[in-house]
């Protein structure tokens, strides 16, 4: 079965609901941790490089919904900030853009005097967001990566986005990662999307040069999610083509490799969260083929 939900389309206001359920989870625990203290799930960064992220991840999404912004609009245009003579000219990586626009919102976020005005900050760009794509709905006319969806597109950007920052929260107070509840109809939206994602053409200039490596000769993938309504499962199949990863009719054959279990749980691996010998998920077949996926669709 391929997408055994596809006849169950989570509705976009159940996303924007969503996104402010996981901001303000998200927003309770930014209270409650030391901003100087490590993101073990996102290298380098500490809470403070989190929670700037975040401000900016909701402000630029709401700035393209808002304004409907017909083409490519980068996030420092939407950052009050930032110096669009400095970062309009900038010639890194996508992901070293993101990294160094970071710091501006960094020092925005130690102006705001302790933890309770960050967390406030967070949520109020969160709100921000979800005000912006209720306004709209789901069809409006707002460019994205997919080339098609609107700003529907966003609604499912932002509550991935909101969803696994939120456990990377939720890690870094120690939690196991099999007691990170996520919604399962969320879980189920952003793993389609995730999947979209990185294998719709283009997918380098946001993903890094590794998906490059993600190339082949028709070695598959099938990432299988159990809890879906009804007792249902959803699937997808990756298929590694000569020109890059893609997501294939499902045809019934054998993958290479199958990663089941909850949707949330494939979130969390997928997006590098959690390694596959802890994630809470079964995999069968060739797991080299898992951990070649994993290492090179975000380097």
């Amino acid at each position: 079965m391929s997408e055994a939900y596809e006849g169950y389309e989570i509705s976009h206001e159940r996303i924007c609901e969503g996104i402010e359920q996981e901001a303000a989870l998200c927003a309770q625990t930014l209270r409650h941790v030391d901003p100087a203290r490590p993101v073990g799930t996102c290298p380098g960064w500490t809470v403070n490089h989190l929670t700037a992220h975040l401000f900016q991840a909701f402000t630029w999404a709401a700035g393209l919904v808002e304004t409907r912004a017909a083409e490519f609009v980068p996030p420092h245009v939407f950052v009050a900030a930032a110096d669009d003579d400095r970062w309009g000219k900038h010639t890194g990586t996508w992901a070293e853009y993101v990294d160094e626009l970071i710091g501006v919102s960094m020092e925005e976020a130690a102006s705001l005097g302790g933890a309770e005005a960050r967390a406030r900050w967070v949520q109020g760009a969160a709100d921000n967001l979800v005000a912006a794509l209720r306004r709209a709905g789901p069809d409006a006319d707002v460019w994205n990566s997919f080339g098609t969806g609107g700003a529907r597109f966003w609604a499912s950007w932002g509550a991935l986005e909101t969803a696994v920052h939120r456990a990377d929260t939720e890690l870094l107070l120690g939690h196991a990662p099999d007691s990170v509840r996520l919604s399962p109809e969320l879980s189920l939206d952003s793993v389609r999307f995730w999947l979209r994602a990185v294998t719709a053409p283009g997918a380098e200039a946001f993903f890094g040069p590794g998906i490059g490596a993600l190339a082949g000769d028709g070695e598959s993938l099938r990432f299988r999610a159990r809890d879906v309504m009804g007792g249902a499962f959803a699937d997808w199949l990756v298929e590694r083509t000569p020109t890059g990863p893609v997501l294939a009719a499902d045809d019934g054959r054998r993958a290479g490799v199958t990663v089941a279990g909850r949707a949330g749980d494939l979130l969390l691996l997928l997006k590098r969260r959690v390694p596959p010998r802890e994630a809470a998920v079964e995999v069968t077949g060739d797991v080299r083929l898992l951990e070649h996926w994993l290492a090179h669709v975000m380097v």
